[in-house]
Order: structure tokens, then sequence, then C-alpha cells
């Protein structure tokens, strides 16, 4: 009876987060297509983390912490604090507590809300 076969994930791609001034939206990338989003907001100099989108087809796979990681290093280095209002990104930062510093998370100002990609696909 031959030995059954050790089922082989394939290797995660590698995921590429760019930020997007003019959309503002951080966005993530495998191999050049757009699979992610993370929308933020500025209001009277303080940024905003609104909240995050990943196509389905995508999901946990890492992508999401990818672009919370990207934006929170990113607004960071501008020494302001950072509202989050995504309860993704919320969930990251109480995991990595070394970005706690940095936020002010409200969990009872979220909001359930849809970017154009999830209305787009009839999500």
């Amino acid at each position: 009876m031959p030995e059954p076969r050790e089922e082989v994930k394939p290797s995660p791609a590698t995921v590429e987060v760019r930020k997007d001034e003019t959309a503002r939206l951080y966005e993530a990338l495998i191999d050049g297509e757009v699979v992610g989003t993370l929308a933020y907001e500025t209001t009277g100099g303080r940024f905003s983390l609104t909240h995050s989108y990943v196509d389905h087809d995508r999901r946990h796979q890492g992508i999401a912490s990818a672009m919370a990681r990207y934006a929170l290093e990113d607004l960071r280095r501008d020494h302001t604090r950072i509202g989050i209002y995504c309860g993704f990104v919320a969930d990251y930062v109480e995991a990595h507590p070394d970005f706690k510093d940095a936020v002010d998370i409200n969990r009872s100002a979220f909001i359930a809300t849809h970017t154009a990609r999830d209305t787009s696909r009839g999500h």
C-alpha cells in the first residue's frame, strides 16, 4: 500500500505595501495586483486608520497584518498619535503592544463600512 502523501501548501506570495496619498489608502499588492486596502483619514493633522479590506480569496495569508504594520510604522515616524477605527488594526495593536504608545483605540467608535472594492464586487 502506498504511503499517504503529505500535503504541500504553496509558500505565501511576497506582499508589497504602498501608500497612495491621493486615495488615502495603504495598498497591499501581490505580483503587482492590489489585493487589499487600509483606508485612512486626516483631520486637524491627526491620522486615523478607518477600515481595511482584503480580497476574499486572499484572506488569512498575512496581508492585512502587513498593511497594519506598514501603516503604523509609517504614521509613527511622524510622531503623531494615530486614531484607530478599524477593528482589525485594533486587534493587531493588541497583539503587538510595541505600537500601543502611538495609538488611541476607542472600540465604541467602530463603524461598519464598505470600501469601493467591496461594493463593486457585489459583496
